[in-house]
């Protein structure tokens, strides 16, 4: 009889400096307990209540387990074990935020960051290696969140690499972005992190996608190159991904969970195949993109090149910088290489007079009948657009060149569009490579459970 996972699960897990309770969930792989003598590594996640499908039954689940499950039995992964840690919905405190909350928040929500890192750290871990089968040194210990979760990571590993040596951030919230056309690049942006000197003994992971709106990959590439800086190398110690067309939500981190797990507990691969992605103009004038080489590897895992060779066979037109930065030079076309691992990718590029930083998108949303107007929606972008009378809205916003989106448009707080059955809206797609000038109906709206916007505890919580 094959050997399955399970899941226990701890309820009321008391956080001593948070004053609360919440529910653990623990992973345990296909095998546990057969080999008396054998201990394990252990991931511990944030948002836990997200992990697992038969946890959280309905709505957006990770399913990381289904993934372990298949990485497991095709032998591409070794056997961990995972923590799953039920985030409190923040209300008053905010315990993904140790140092800064952002400022449209800062008045009402408190960073108890620091009080949720001592019980992870004081209580939880504790009493898992005390109560399981694990491997607890540090090199053994990852930590992963996406979002503000992936914020937490961050703080909470480089303050205690001596818990955790493994950190596996997706999409993490490093900045809180904004829209506003009085600055040069059209954007607020608060950063919520604090730099960290040094260069502790960590593993680390980092990706985002380049359609998650205003979490912008120039946010966490920018933190990939300060980590290189300090002597992270590159593949061996830290690795980046920019996934193509993956949005800020459960259902991409899901998607591409396998490739964090992989790159710490994956067995070892040969590279496969090396590709270009993204686009394939750049303007004397205007912002300066970078290429996205990604190479994957027979185990599946897939990376961007941080450390590739680049070429560029007409450099008086468009040169390429050590780190795939794109350096035009005067108009015309020029054919790019990157060599990366015994691997080669080209492709052509066009250098024009000028690409501007920023695209105006026009959105116009209408109700059909029988909804009830309300005096906002909400969609992606950050965008707010206006009632303009008879369930018709408007709004024009200028947004980053390239900057891809997906989005339900929203009345509020989970009344989120659904289609005319009253089923799910798959996202809605924008890709700002130009001007746009969008028309949408929006056919009806979820309606939340009486109770949900007061709930603290996680059976719901968001990243």
């Amino acid at each position: 009889m094959q050997a399955v996972s399970t899941i226990k699960t701890i309820t009321d897990f008391y956080a001593s400096k948070l004053g609360n309770f919440r529910t653990i969930y623990i992973y345990l792989p296909p095998g546990y307990g057969e080999e008396p003598d054998r201990r394990y590594p252990v991931l511990y996640m944030h948002a836990g209540q997200r992990a697992f499908q038969q946890t959280h039954p309905e709505g957006d689940s990770w399913k990381i387990d289904e993934t372990c499950d298949r990485l497991i039995a095709e032998g591409r992964m070794e056997k961990i074990m995972i923590v799953a840690i039920s985030h409190v919905r923040p209300v008053a405190s905010n315990e993904f935020y140790h140092f800064k909350a952002p400022a449209e928040e800062a008045a009402t929500i408190a960073c108890t960051g620091i009080e949720y890192e001592h019980f992870i750290v004081h209580e939880l871990k504790p009493y898992v290696d005390a109560h399981y089968s694990t491997l607890p040194d540090a090199a053994n210990t990852a930590l992963l969140g996406a979002s503000a979760g992936g914020l937490s990571t961050y703080h909470i590993g480089f303050r205690h690499p001596e818990h955790f040596g493994k950190l596996l951030m997706l999409s993490p919230y490093f900045i809180k972005a904004g829209l506003d056309e009085h600055s040069t690049n059209g954007l607020r942006e608060e950063p919520l992190y604090r730099d960290y000197n040094g260069h502790p003994s960590l593993r680390i992971w980092l990706d985002i996608g380049d359609a998650e709106g205003l979490f912008l990959p120039e946010h966490v590439r920018s933190v990939v190159d300060r980590l290189l800086d300090n002597g992270f190398q590159s593949g061996d110690e830290i690795a980046f991904l920019l996934q193509p067309d993956a949005a800020h939500e459960e259902p991409a981190w899901a998607e591409r969970v396998e490739m964090p797990l992989l790159y710490m507990f994956g067995q070892p691969s040969r590279p496969v195949s090396l590709e270009l992605q993204g686009g394939t103009r750049v303007g004397l004038q205007g912002r300066r993109p970078r290429l996205n080489p990604i190479i994957r590897y027979e185990n599946g895992l897939a990376m961007t090149v941080l450390n590739g060779e680049f070429r560029s066979e007409h450099p008086e037109v468009l040169d390429i910088g050590a780190d795939g930065a794109l350096l035009p030079k005067r108009e015309g076309q020029a054919r790019l290489w990157v060599k990366a691992e015994g691997l080669e990718a080209t492709g052509m590029f066009e250098v024009v007079a000028s690409l501007s930083e920023l695209v105006s998108v026009t959105v116009t949303a209408e109700l059909a009948p029988g909804i009830e107007p309300t005096g906002f929606l909400y969609g992606g972008m950050g965008m707010k657009l206006a009632h303009a009378g008879e369930g018709r809205y408007t709004g024009r916003f200028l947004v980053p060149r390239d900057s891809g989106y997906q989005f339900r448009f929203t009345q509020g707080f989970r009344r989120f569009e659904l289609d005319a059955q009253g089923k799910r809206m798959p996202n809605r797609r924008i890709r700002a490579d130009r001007e746009l000038d969008l028309n949408y109906r929006i056919e009806r709206f979820a309606q939340p459970k009486p109770s949900e916007a007061e709930r603290r505890h996680g059976n719901h919580g968001g990243i």
